[in-house]
C-alpha cells in the first residue's frame, strides 16, 4: 500500500511539473509585427563592401509586440513618429544612408490594437541608432533591457543615449524576459558595443529569430558580409556563426530587421502569429 501511495504522489509530482512546463509555455500568446518605416538606402555597398556599389534598395524597418501572460515587450521602436509629419521624410546628412519615410506612426498602431503606451511592461531595443529607438520616451514607464555595453556607449558628443530618469536593466549577456524560456534576449554585439538579438518561441508558429541589425538583409546573412560601420568585424561574424548555430538548435527562422522582400511575405498588424 505504501508502495502504491509513493508511486501515485511521483505520478502526481510528474503531471504537475508537465503541467506547469505547458502553463510557461502558454504565458507568450502572440506576436505583432508593426511597421516602423519605409526607407531608400542610397548605396547599398555600405552594408556590403565591394558589392552592388551606387546601387540602391527599399529598406523597411519593423517593430514587434509581444502579448505575453506576465505583460506586453515591445521590440525595437524604429525611427521617430514626427517623421509622419515630414512630406518629403527624414534625409541622411550621408546620401548613401537611408532616406527614411513614417507611412504610419507607432502609437497609431498599438491605438488599432487597443494598446496603450502605458500598458508596455518592457521595450527592449537591438541598439542605439536612430531607426531603432526613435520612440523610446513614447513608453516612459517601461522597463528598459538593453546591454550595459550599449548604455553606457556614447553617443554624439558624448551624449547619454537614453533619458537618465527612464528605468532600464542594463544587461550583461543573454537574459530570459519572462523566465519561462519563451522569449530570451541574445547578446550579438558587433555590429555596435552592446547589439542584441531576440529568440521568441511562439506556441504554433514556432522558433523565430529577431535579427535586429547583426543583419541587415538576406544576401548580407547568405555571405556574412560585415558592414563598414561596424564597430568590430571579428564580433559581428561570431554573433552571426552564434545566430547560425541557435537557428539549427531551436529549428528557428530568421526575421531580418530591414529586408523588404522578406516582410513582405509577412503578416503586418493587426494580423498577428501564434
Amino acid at each position: 500500500m505504501q508502495r502504491f501511495l509513493l508511486l501515485s504522489a511521483v505520478i502526481l509530482a510528474v503531471l504537475g511539473a508537465l503541467t506547469t512546463g505547458a502553463a510557461q509555455a502558454a504565458g507568450l500568446e502572440r506576436l505583432y509585427i508593426l511597421n516602423c518605416g519605409e526607407g531608400v538606402a542610397g548605396d547599398i555597398s555600405r552594408w556590403s563592401p565591394g558589392v552592388n556599389v551606387g546601387q540602391s534598395m527599399p529598406f523597411v524597418d519593423n517593430c514587434y509586440l509581444l502579448k505575453h501572460a506576465q505583460g506586453w515587450l515591445l521590440w525595437d521602436t524604429g525611427v521617430a513618429d514626427a517623421i509622419a509629419a515630414m512630406p518629403d521624410g527624414q534625409q541622411p546628412a550621408d546620401p548613401k544612408a537611408t532616406h527614411w519615410y513614417r507611412p504610419k506612426t507607432l502609437a497609431s498602431q498599438l491605438e488599432a490594437l487597443g494598446v496603450q503606451p502605458s500598458d508596455i511592461t518592457f521595450v527592449a531595443v537591438s541598439h542605439t541608432h536612430g531607426d531603432h529607438i526613435g520612440n523610446v520616451e513614447l513608453f516612459p514607464q517601461a522597463m528598459l533591457l538593453v546591454q550595459k555595453a550599449e548604455y553606457d556607449w556614447p553617443g554624439a558628443n558624448n551624449a547619454p543615449r537614453f533619458k537618465p530618469e527612464h528605468p532600464v536593466t542594463k544587461l550583461d549577456g543573454d537574459k530570459e524576459v519572462f523566465g519561462d524560456g519563451s522569449v530570451t534576449i541574445l547578446s550579438t554585439p558587433g555590429h555596435t558595443p552592446g547589439h542584441q538579438s531576440l529568440l521568441v518561441k511562439l506556441p504554433k508558429t514556432g522558433a523565430v529569430v529577431l535579427s535586429g541589425d547583426a543583419v541587415h538583409f538576406q544576401a548580407n546573412w547568405d555571405h556574412r558580409v560585415v558592414p563598414s560601420m561596424n564597430v568590430d568585424a571579428e564580433q559581428t561574424k561570431a554573433s552571426m556563426e552564434r545566430l547560425a548555430g541557435i537557428l539549427a538548435q531551436e529549428k528557428a527562422t530568421l526575421w531580418i530587421n530591414h529586408d523588404k522582400a522578406q516582410r513582405d511575405g509577412l503578416t503586418m498588424a493587426p494580423g498577428f502569429y501564434e
